[in-house]
């Protein structure tokens, strides 16, 4: 890993931690939600920390500097609840539109940066495509709760960014795998009740982003 890459990993993983306990005390928090601030314990402080150090280094290493605005809705705003959500089964809504705004700006700074309005039609396509289908799944079947959606719309316009419609059909897919083995592993630890789909499905555009650098240096 180059030195810059490293060096941002580790200073946006040290600082994302450090932000968690006074994110979660400010959280908006719905009278059936849990009790964010309670949640700021060593272990998940550990997590955001780790996911952040590891998807950020990801990031920095195998896209464009003009890109890392973009993907940072999902590799620091994202991480706070996808970790929270592990816990609580949860996907604040203040998180998702926050990650939606990070996200925008990413768009348009990548925007000026290309001088095109290419990345812009792009990404819009890729959140309402990826959106779309996943509010269509949640309208009909209610296996999904809507923080899944919201962030689904979030990765189909950071993944159609980087890569178009290929990248976002493999964050789509890895996504949904990803989901299906955690809901597995639920299961088979004999938990009961509703399983949290938000990691599995972010982790996906992740996954889809190393597999797009390891099959393009083939």
């Amino acid at each position: 890993m180059p030195w810059p890459s490293l060096l941002t990993a580790v200073v946006t993983a040290a600082v994302t931690t450090a932000a968690t306990p006074w994110v979660l005390r400010r959280l908006p928090r719905p009278p059936e939600a849990p009790d964010y601030p309670a949640l700021a314990t060593p272990r998940l402080l550990v997590a955001v920390g780790a996911l952040t150090l590891v998807v950020t280094g990801l990031v920095t290493c195998l896209t464009p500097v003009a890109h890392w605005l973009a993907w940072a809705s999902l590799a620091v705003v994202n991480v706070w609840a996808v970790v929270i959500d592990a816990r609580t089964t949860w996907l604040p809504a203040a998180l998702s539109r926050i990650g939606w705004g990070v996200a925008a700006v990413g768009v348009a700074t990548a925007a000026l940066v290309r001088g095109e309005l290419g990345p812009v039609g792009a990404a819009a396509l890729g959140a309402v495509t990826v959106g779309g289908f996943f509010h269509a799944v949640w309208a009909w079947t209610r296996q999904v709760g809507y923080g899944d959606v919201r962030l689904a719309a979030t990765i189909g316009a950071v993944a159609a960014l980087e890569g178009g419609v290929t990248l976002t059909a493999a964050a789509v897919l890895a996504g949904t795998c990803a989901g299906a083995v955690w809901g597995l592993a639920h299961r088979a630890g004999r938990h009961t009740g509703p399983f949290p789909y938000g990691p599995g499905l972010w982790s996906g555009p992740f996954l889809a982003l190393v597999w797009w650098a390891v099959s393009g240096a083939l």
